[in-house]
């Protein structure tokens, strides 16, 4: 039963339940507007004319609404919805804001991954959901802990994927195996066998892919058992690529002595830290990065903040807290450009 028909049938029986009781001088009751898909796109458009370079009111009001969203959407709702078929599943996207952000911010990064034509210099990146970043330059198009329902669809416009570690919300299997079933590179620490040239558990290991220089450490989860489970990529994009070298630490627990850095960082992708702010074990110290952007926000498979469903007000907050002035929070759908050396 789709969340329209449930609320419908609820106002409808609530409507002749207090009629038939009050008397037909009574009137009925008011029903209680609920966001419609358009109001969910229309927040998604407010936030997007925004920067995430410059919180301001107008972002923040966007946040907000978004926020609400989220909070009505459960993990297991979620979690549902994306074992779901694909008509349920586009039918649910119309009547639960939350999934409407989800899905508008995937069809509007689909577009502009293969539309975009950039220029030479320069490196376009995308916050498609979560820790999930597709980045573009004159020379390629790679992708790092991709983790949505429509993910497979990018794999066309993808010449390489790196995964961070294997837990759920890091990958998408469908678009995995699409890489896999092109001769498309895949760097995991987990995937195939010990023969495939992408998977490793080496420390320090170096990948030439393209224009595009990898370099891998390993290192723990942030749950502590987890050891040399997280592979950071460090990626030097190319002179094409402005010289941006963007390093993605997945769920890292951010233990000093694990980073060996290759090249000075130009943007670190951070998770946020579930133990009170390890992140500063690295920035300001082994790395100093142009930007810190902060991810791992609003992530709906996870039950709440005990299970780091982190909100838009503890991200900001930790984003004051991170030893780099240039810290940011790009959401769903966001496009940042590299060029001249900073942000735009």
């Amino acid at each position: 039963m789709n969340n329209k028909f449930l609320y419908l049938l609820i106002l409808l029986i609530s409507i002749v339940f207090f009629t038939g009781c009050s008397g037909d001088d009574a009137p009925a009751p008011e029903p209680t507007p609920t966001p419609s898909a358009n109001d969910a796109k229309e927040v998604m458009e407010k936030l997007w004319g925004t920067s995430s370079l410059n919180h301001n009111t107008k972002r923040q009001e966007a946040f907000d609404a978004i926020q609400g969203y989220a909070d009505e959407c459960s993990s297991t709702y979620f979690n549902n919805y994306l074992k779901s078929l694909d008509a349920a599943a586009e039918n649910t996207e119309k009547y639960t804001p939350a999934l409407t952000c989800y899905r508008a911010a995937f069809d509007r990064i689909l577009e502009e991954v293969k539309s975009t034509q950039v220029e030479n210099g320069t490196t376009v990146m995308w916050n498609l959901y979560n820790m999930g970043y597709i980045v573009k330059t004159p020379k390629g198009c790679f992708a790092v802990d991709i983790c949505h329902r429509y993910a497979e669809k990018l794999e066309p416009y993808l010449d390489f994927l790196c995964i961070t570690h294997n837990h759920a919300d890091h990958y998408n299997t469908d678009l995995i195996n699409k890489m896999f079933a092109n001769n498309k590179p895949v760097i995991s620490n987990y995937l195939k066998n010990a023969n495939y040239q992408y998977t490793t558990k080496d420390d320090f290991k170096l990948f030439i892919i393209g224009d595009f220089t990898v370099t891998i450490n390993l290192t723990n989860h942030n749950e502590s058992a987890l050891k040399n489970f997280v592979t950071t990529f460090q990626i030097d994009c190319g002179s094409d690529g402005g010289d941006l070298i963007l390093m993605h630490v997945g769920d890292s627990n951010y233990k000093e002595d694990q980073y060996r850095i290759a090249k000075p960082v130009d943007i670190f992708i951070a998770r946020y830290a579930p133990n009170a702010k390890t992140e500063n074990n690295i920035i300001g110290k082994k790395v100093t990065p142009k930007y810190v952007i902060l991810s791992h926000i609003l992530e709906l498979s996870h039950a709440g903040v005990d299970e780091s469903r982190w909100s838009f007000e503890l991200g900001l907050k930790r984003a004051s807290d991170i030893n780099c002035d240039n810290t940011i929070i790009p959401f769903w759908g966001e496009k940042l450009i590299w060029k001249n050396g900073k942000l735009n």
